[in-house]
């Protein structure tokens, strides 16, 4: 039987590390077609992460009707998009595609969260003569981690194909997003999701 070597038990180690942690994003190339393997209810998570952001808003004293009328549509659009998504996933682990027809479901869930992102920052800007500076500062901080948690998410398809290497903290990509995402929701008092 063959020993093996320190480094050979460290090599080993972390590729097995790398591979279990991008279970939840893979890529793969055969024939000359790369496809993608992203996990379920790592998109339904993070859409999840985004949706509790933005209801922090209603929890906030003093915000006008106009501001929760848009944090309110905002709701209903993550909860749309969400729920597209998780019909069109059929309660599958994993859904599988290359990078010329990634699900219109898994971009619109995105699209759902940037365009609040988007909304919730521009009404804080028309309504601003109304609220209190604490509000807009707070208002605006829900507004960039939207935008941020759409980021991490958009990121599920371009960090595998680019790279599946631990980062400078040993990190996978995978760990990175789940990380950034909890920082996130912490910052506004909220649950970290659970690691991937």
């Amino acid at each position: 039987m063959k020993s093996l070597s320190r480094r050979g038990f460290l090599r080993t180690t972390a590729l097995g590390l790398t591979a279990a942690g991008l279970a939840a994003c893979t890529k793969t190339t055969a024939n000359g077609v790369t496809t993608y393997t992203l996990n379920v209810a790592e998109v339904t998570a993070d859409g999840n992460a985004a949706l509790n952001i933005v209801k922090t808003i209603l929890a906030f004293t003093g915000v006008p009707s106009t501001v929760v009328a848009v944090a309110d549509t905002g709701i209903t659009g993550i909860q749309a998009a969400l729920s597209a998504w998780n019909t069109f996933s059929q309660g599958k682990a994993s859904i599988t595609f290359d990078k010329n027809s990634v699900p219109a479901e898994f971009t619109s869930v995105i699209t759902a969260i940037q365009n609040t992102a988007t909304t919730v920052g521009n009404v804080v800007q028309s309504e601003a003569g109304t609220l209190s500076t604490g509000l807009i500062a707070k208002i605006q901080a829900v507004s960039a981690d939207v935008a941020s948690v759409a980021a991490v998410l958009n990121s599920a398809i371009g960090t595998v194909a680019d790279s599946v290497a631990l980062n400078s903290r040993g990190e996978t990509p995978v760990q990175w997003r789940c990380e950034r995402v909890n920082v996130l929701l912490a910052r506004h008092g909220l649950r970290p999701i659970a690691a991937r």
